[in-house]
């Protein structure tokens, strides 16, 4: 899907989302009461990928399979200017 597709055009019900925040950091995702399989797309790395994947629109992205912990990915609740280091860089 591309990042510029809106929630309005797809069809169907939505499913529930429960993000569980611990710390400001985002520990758990349950998706209709299960842990998902997580897929990010990552536009950042899609331009220097020499085998990236492309949306609907031709735009270049990274596809990572995330098959670690949630709160592994870092998911802060702060805008980057404001995140919190925690002395574990």
């Amino acid at each position: 899907m591309s990042a510029s597709r809106s929630l309005a055009e797809i069809p169907g019900p939505r499913p529930r989302m429960t993000l569980v925040i611990a710390d400001a950091q985002v520990a758990e995702i349950w998706i209709e009461g299960h842990e998902p399989v997580i897929t990010i797309h990552d536009y950042d790395w899609g331009e220097t990928d020499p085998d990236a994947c492309r949306d609907r629109d031709g735009h270049p992205f990274s596809k990572i399979n995330w098959r670690q912990p949630v709160w592994k990915l870092g998911l802060s609740l702060y805008p980057p200017e404001k995140e919190i280091s925690h002395g574990t860089d």
